[in-house]
């Protein structure tokens, strides 16, 4: 008796662990994984008001530029292509409807570089649901060192490399504005504040390289510069008080709130360090602000000033293996605070309305080859999901 029960139990016991008799169960079946979705890489975003907002980027391995659009503060979104081909592209609104973008095109990849032949300015009157082409040239050095920047929806002014445009009837025609100083100007960045007072930052002489790029000899004919505007591009004054600084430092961000108030930002890229400074005169006289903001790895993407007082600044890491985020500073540049939250690891543009509220573009931490796009309400205390397609 004892025996067959114990012959019993072993059986039963077999049958709750085949592996015991020397049988792999075979594996029970499992759902196909589903496949990553492509790829969201978010460059650029603008909100006109509270509602209409516009974010550009491309999605997987089409380089192709996208634009968002939303007309209800970010819940819903729709997109489309500018136009087909169109890379690298950068747009600025005047309001919800008007706005331009531009845009490289006829791209080829020539040792992982995209090598373009032409550069492109669109339009459109509807929000960005249609785009029109405006002007368009052959360029054998078309790429992504391009400003655009509407005024209002007959005046807009672009920056391509070293030259200024600008239009003052929609678009139609398209005038030079560039900064004439003797073949030698060479302006980086550009910020208008109305349709006459405008603002660019660069570098001065016969011997500067590439943005971005220190000269070769330390004696080189090259030095910074801030020049102004008061009608509309037509002259161009080279601001005598500007920071005086060799051609080792080079303008990664201008900005002027208002037309007396305005920040300039310079790196350097051997040191990197960088230097802040502030006016409150319209150009007339400058301050060093600060000299804390990081230059180099992470990059200082734009200064995003919404008042004289109240401003961020957007760090991206580029290549990395460094920590960028998003500075705020509540005094004019004087100091800054590295706004903290899990998701801002590294922030590639910010756009705010007031000093409470505005969005950013930032690397999803949680897949470092897409974008997530966030909004907050309280000046970056929380932040709110508004990612397209999320």
């Amino acid at each position: 008796m004892i025996q067959r029960l114990c012959s019993l139990l072993t059986a039963f016991a077999l049958m709750w662990n085949p592996e015991a008799a020397g049988k792999t169960p075979s594996p029970a079946p499992s759902a196909p994984e589903r496949p990553a979705a492509p790829a969201l890489r978010l460059t650029q975003l603008q909100f006109a008001d509270s509602a209409h907002g516009w974010v550009a980027g491309s999605i997987g391995d089409d380089p192709t530029t996208q634009i968002w659009r939303t007309s209800d503060g970010g819940k819903r979104w729709a997109s489309a292509p500018i136009e087909s081909g169109l890379q690298d592209a950068v747009f600025s609104f005047a309001d919800g409807k008007h706005g331009w973008a531009i845009g490289s095109s006829e791209c080829n990849m020539a040792a992982g570089t995209a090598l373009c032949g032409r550069t492109t300015i669109l339009h459109t009157s509807d929000g960005g649901k249609t785009w029109k082409s405006q002007w368009s040239i052959a360029d054998r050095r078309a790429g992504a060192n391009n400003e655009i920047q509407a005024i209002d929806e007959n005046t807009a002014f672009v920056r391509v490399r070293s030259a200024i445009g600008k239009t003052t009837d929609g678009g139609q025609t398209w005038l030079d504005a560039s900064v004439s100083d003797s073949g030698e100007a060479a302006p980086y960045r550009i910020s208008f504040v109305d349709a006459l007072t405008g603002y660019a930052a660069g570098r001065l002489g016969t011997e500067c390289p590439d943005p971005g790029l220190v000269p070769s000899d330390a004696n080189a004919d090259c030095r910074a510069a801030v020049w102004k505007t008061k009608d509309g591009g037509r002259h161009w004054v080279k601001l005598a008080n500007a920071p005086r600084l060799s051609g080792d430092w080079s303008p990664a961000a201008i900005r002027f709130p208002d037309r007396k108030h305005g920040f300039v930002l310079f790196v350097n890229p051997d040191t990197h360090g960088s230097l802040l400074y502030a006016t409150d005169n319209g150009g007339g006289k400058w301050k060093l602000r600060n000299d804390k903001i990081p230059g180099i790895r992470p990059y200082p993407v734009k200064l995003e000033f919404v008042n004289p007082r109240v401003g961020y600044v957007p760090l991206s890491v580029g290549a990395g293996p460094v920590e960028g985020g998003l500075l705020k500073t509540v005094n004019g540049g004087t100091h800054f605070a590295k706004l903290q939250d899990p998701r801002l690891v590294s922030v590639q543009d910010a756009d705010f309305h007031d000093p409470r509220t505005g969005w950013i573009i930032a690397l999803n931490p949680e897949r470092p080859e897409s974008a997530l796009l966030l909004g907050t309400k309280d000046g970056g205390g929380s932040w709110t999901d508004f990612t397209p397609g999320t």
